[in-house]
């Protein structure tokens, strides 16, 4: 009779743990070559991101110059306003204000560790993706369990779209990092009732706050989940949940206030609305409901992720899976609060609850993994949807536009008077441009939508005309000492004075040092060139302060003229 041998339980249960190692080391590994990608590159980027990576060298410049003596000045805030102000007037593509300062905050420390080059405000991407990558991860974990999660972490972050909001300096992978931190902590306190975990909650609900606006819409979600798990009553009788709820009015009031004094916009379009977003504000029409459920579908998640999903909310609702109901709650208040504001219809608005349809997506197979055949096909059919995923989004063009830093570099080589005059909508990436290659923070732009006109996110929109014809455009070049100038070849603002200053620029007056056609991925700079002039009857700069009009926030500033440079201290 012949014998046959088995593992061992002890070798059996080895082997499992080395394979679920070595998966999650590769799935690790695919989401870090992914959210790697384009890092080096200056010129992958997004509209918007620009002013956040401005924001961030602000922050590091401001830091950096900051001497302990002034920081203990009773007129601290006055002189950091002021300083602030002279800084928006060098560099004029600052959105602080109109944006709150946590994320260009981290920017700012990832630029005095690893220096200012054209990846190091991009790493504090990587480093709030892998908050979020661990958040979310151990937040499924508790809901359902480790093997789950890795798989809804690994098709979460390997999301195309979410991916994509990897490789550009903007706030939609913080606010989501820290929203899925914020998550794992109140779902800690719930779960075990520590003190400790309520007012973490609290703190990271407040640096999501901090980050951007939007983190607000946790509020009815929690509320909404706590009411419907039954929690939200025994909470309220607790002492630690009013000192947490102090604690983040305490943290948020300053936000706030900044919000009302510099949000006009952004108040604008969330609550009363732009004349175009109200075209479309009409709650009793369908296709205003189905917007953001046509964003989900045409740019959100995968075909395969959207299938799997639908056939977890059923698996769901046959499994009575109540934990599930976190992440339901999460679509649904998602879905009420950003469709209410009265705001332009943007797909990363709702970035929020993609999440939530990750984890939908592989609740099947934890589901059904009491059947052994899809106990088997799990991972495999897992594994290949990530990979799928992960070549769709490798093959993905990520945005770029090329030719504004070479057009920044010709500029500073030939500047005189260290005044350059840039016209055009890429105004924010060449201002970036040049303080990339300005350690010495020499030079000064100044931009002609904001000296020629200036407008609040479109050129119709709270548009005011401050120079109207040649004579004028003379006396401003004149004024400030503008030796260089570059245009971008399109009048974008579709302006006449913008279009005089490009006739004029095409006279006798000017010597054209080099031209650059635009590269690009945006519509509105296909078909352009980049060109480049010197001012042949430059004067030395005659202003120290001039005015600066900037309808965004709602507010003119008077701001120096002189740079800041690093030997110069703060005003």
């Amino acid at each position: 009779m012949t014998s046959t041998t088995s593992p061992s339980p002890s070798l059996a249960t080895f082997w499992r743990l080395r394979l679920r190692s070595l998966l999650a080391g590769a799935v690790a590994l695919t989401i870090l070559l992914l959210w790697l990608r384009g890092l080096t590159d200056a010129e992958v980027g997004w509209p918007d991101a620009d002013r956040i990576l401005m924001d961030g060298l602000f922050l590091h410049d401001f830091l950096r110059d900051l001497t302990l003596k002034q920081l203990f000045d009773p007129d601290f805030f006055r002189n950091a306003y002021q300083y602030a102000l002279g800084y928006y007037a060098q560099y004029p593509a600052l959105s602080l204000g109109s944006r709150p300062p946590f994320f260009p905050l981290v920017e700012a420390l990832f630029f005095g560790i690893f220096g200012i080059h054209d990846w190091s405000g991009k790493l504090s991407l990587l480093a709030f993706a892998l908050i979020g990558a661990w958040a979310w991860f151990d937040l499924v974990s508790r809901t359902h369990d480790r093997r789950t999660a890795l798989m809804a972490t690994g098709v979460l972050f390997t999301t195309p779209f979410i991916v994509q909001w990897g490789w550009y300096p903007m706030l939609e992978i913080p606010v989501l990092a820290l929203t899925l931190l914020t998550a794992n902590l109140l779902w800690r306190h719930v779960a075990g009732g520590e003190a400790k975990w309520l007012y973490l909650t609290a703190l990271t609900f407040s640096a999501a706050l901090w980050t951007k606006q939007t983190a607000l819409f946790m509020i009815p979600w929690f509320i909404a989940w706590l009411l419907v798990s039954g929690n939200l009553r025994p909470l309220l009788k607790r002492r630690d949940t009013w000192l947490a709820c102090g604690l983040m009015l305490i943290l948020n009031a300053p936000l706030a206030l900044l919000t009302i004094w510099m949000g006009k916009t952004n108040l604008a379009l969330a609550f009363q609305g732009m004349e175009a977003a109200q075209q479309n504000a009409d709650w009793s029409r369908w296709d205003y409901l189905r917007q953001y459920l046509d964003l989900l579908v045409d740019a959100q998640v995968t075909p395969v992720v959207l299938l799997l999903s639908a056939l977890g909310l059923l698996t769901t609702v046959w499994r009575r899976d109540r934990a599930a109901l976190f992440y339901l709650l999460l679509i649904l208040t998602t879905y009420l609060f950003f469709t209410a504001l009265r705001s332009f219809r943007i797909d990363r608005y709702t970035i929020f609850w993609v999440p939530a349809f990750a984890l939908l997506a592989v609740l099947p197979f934890h589901h059904g993994r009491a059947t052994p055949l899809i106990r088997r096909l799990g991972w495999p059919l897992v594994l290949l949807l990530i990979a799928w995923q992960a070549h769709h989004t490798w093959t993905r063009q990520p945005a770029f536009t090329r030719g504004h830093q070479a057009a920044a570099a010709l500029a500073m080589q030939h500047t005189q008077s260290g005044r350059i005059f840039m016209d055009g909508v890429n105004n924010g990436y060449f201002t970036y441009y040049v303080r990339l290659g300005d350690p010495e923070r020499r030079f000064h732009v100044l931009r002609g939508d904001k000296l020629l006109h200036s407008s609040s996110v479109f050129t119709e929109h709270w548009t005011q005309i401050h120079i109207r014809d040649l004579e004028g455009i003379r006396t401003l070049f004149d004024q400030h000492g503008i030796d260089v100038i570059v245009v971008e070849s399109h009048n974008y603002a579709q302006l006449e004075i913008h279009q005089i200053l490009r006739d004029f620029l095409d006279s006798d007056a000017f010597e054209r040092l080099g031209e650059f056609p635009i590269q690009t991925t945006r519509s509105m700079l296909k078909g352009q060139t980049l060109r480049v002039y010197r001012y042949k009857a430059a004067k030395p700069p005659a202003l120290e302060r001039f005015s600066l009009s900037v309808p965004l926030v709602g507010k003119t500033f008077e701001a120096p003229i002189h740079p800041h440079s690093r030997a110069t201290a703060p005003p």
